[in-house]
């Protein structure tokens, strides 16, 4: 990780190729199903692809709940940033404190707001793949549905993998943007309750030299 992307880190784009090979892995593992003889063990391969469902499944879950309460703590977080511009207008600062007080403000603000629109877009719908109950009368009207069941319930696995990564990739850049909101407000405290003994202490030592001299 280089400095840019620590001070603001961005979400790596994947480039024409890499879409096209994605979308040629998709396709070969369609095709990698649909070939597979499920017929051979079926009720352990049904086993399997359902708890490869329940995890796909579960893991979007986990995205969305998580999206919801980083928004739930953004919102939380915006009177607080009104009540701390408000006391820099209150109070008679220096020209010095007042710049660098309104900077990691707004480099706060940036992030807090940089995290909540990657929250929403981890909870913006998106289109998913499921057996559905058609699906499942459909399939109960043949002698044998379970290798049919089997193999879409793994093409459903399979077509939502790219949307559930993407949820995630979401998720970790609304982490990446709080953690660094967090990390602004905490010096921004810092700021305003150390800067005048600081002030004051190299204003003391700047006289102290003076005097020795």
């Amino acid at each position: 990780m280089n400095l840019s992307e620590l001070i603001w880190p961005r979400l790596q784009t994947l480039t024409t190729q890499a879409l096209k090979e994605q979308e040629t892995g998709h396709q070969q593992d369609n095709t990698s199903i649909r070939a597979a003889n499920w017929d051979v063990d079926t009720d352990a391969a049904l086993e399997e692809a359902r708890r490869l469902d329940d995890a796909e499944s579960d893991r979007r879950k986990t995205a969305d709940a998580k999206a919801s309460l980083y928004l739930a703590a953004v919102t939380a977080l915006a009177p607080v940033l009104a009540s701390l511009l408000a006391s820099i207008w209150s109070d008679k600062s220096t020209i010095g404190y007042s710049i660098v007080w309104l900077g990691i403000f707004l480099v706060a603000t940036l992030y807090l707001f940089r995290a909540g629109i990657w929250a929403f877009e981890t909870l913006k719908v998106s289109t998913s793949s499921r057996v559905d109950a058609s699906d499942l009368a459909s399939l109960w009207c043949k002698t044998d549905p379970k290798p049919e069941l089997v193999e879409k319930l793994l093409l459903a696995v399979r077509h939502n993998h790219s949307a559930t990564h993407r949820k995630l990739s979401c998720i970790k850049m609304t982490h990446a943007f709080l953690l660094r909101a967090f990390l602004s407000f905490t010096l921004l405290l810092i700021v305003q309750v150390a800067w005048v003994p600081v002030c004051q202490l190299v204003a003391l030592v700047i006289t102290t030299i003076r005097c020795t001299c």
